[in-house]
């Protein structure tokens, strides 16, 4: 599957809604970096390649989160 950053994607494991999307950051060697919510508080998340590609689903883009890597590069907003 190809991903970008700020792709939201679905875990196929999880059932309660709160706990199964989680916001891609890289692809690593062996691991998929994510973010995920925890009680009000981001913590990454690491899942297999294998898992990932085979299991996970696309679900959409988070735009909140292309904002927030461009105020913290000092990107000019898009308008």
């Amino acid at each position: 599957m190809k991903l970008v950053k700020g792709d939201i994607i679905r875990n196929p494991w999880v059932s309660d809604p709160k706990w199964r999307d989680l916001i891609f950051i890289r692809r690593g060697k062996k691991y998929v970096h994510t973010l995920r919510s925890n009680r009000g508080l981001i913590e990454d998340a690491m899942f297999d390649k294998k898992d990932v590609d085979e299991r996970f689903t696309k679900v959409g883009h988070s735009v909140g989160f292309d904002t927030m890597l461009r105020e913290v590069s000092g990107e000019e907003a898009e308008k």
